[in-house]
């Protein structure tokens, strides 16, 4: 598996709107409403591949929930998380069991606290800084806080591609 999101403590209009900005003012190419179950399906072409960035999104609790569909947003650094969070919490989190990875970038009031990024094929790449109330120290931690974070998930969303 590779599940992969970010997450960010903003209404989804707003947190689209900062995306696209950050994303150096590309909008999306297309937008769909589609239940979750037919994500992927609304997200390829007719040879099956990706028709551009993929991302399934959905508020809950106050959140924006952007699940990283075509795996384009992966290994970003920090430095520009913050850039994109500003002053909102914003959660990413990712790993692939293949390839053993695991990226965990929790950023607060404007300050990255914690940085975990673990790349099995390339250990000098490997950083773990800063702190959390998430026990985050190896890349198995990153997926028991996917499998136990309750606000990912809905059975409708929007599919953005860029």
């Amino acid at each position: 598996m590779n599940p992969s999101y970010f997450r960010i403590k903003l209404s989804r209009e707003d947190a689209i709107e900062r995306l696209c900005k950050y994303m150096e003012g590309k909008l999306y190419s297309d937008k769909i409403e589609t239940s979750a179950d037919k994500i992927v399906q609304v997200s390829v072409n007719d040879q099956g591949m990706w028709k551009g960035s993929v991302l399934y999104t959905y508020e809950n609790n106050g959140w924006t929930i952007f699940e990283d569909i075509s795996g384009s947003y992966f290994s970003i650094p920090a430095s520009a998380w913050l850039d994109f969070a500003h002053n909102e919490e914003l959660i990413v989190a990712g790993y692939n069991d293949a390839d053993i990875y695991g990226e965990f970038i929790e950023i607060k009031d404007g300050k990255v606290i914690k940085e975990y990024l673990e790349i099995s094929d390339y250990p000098e790449e490997n950083v773990n800084t800063g702190s959390s109330e998430y026990e985050i120290n190896r890349w198995t931690d990153i997926v028991n806080f996917i499998d136990s974070d309750t606000l990912v998930f809905s059975e409708s969303g929007t599919v953005y591609i860029f």
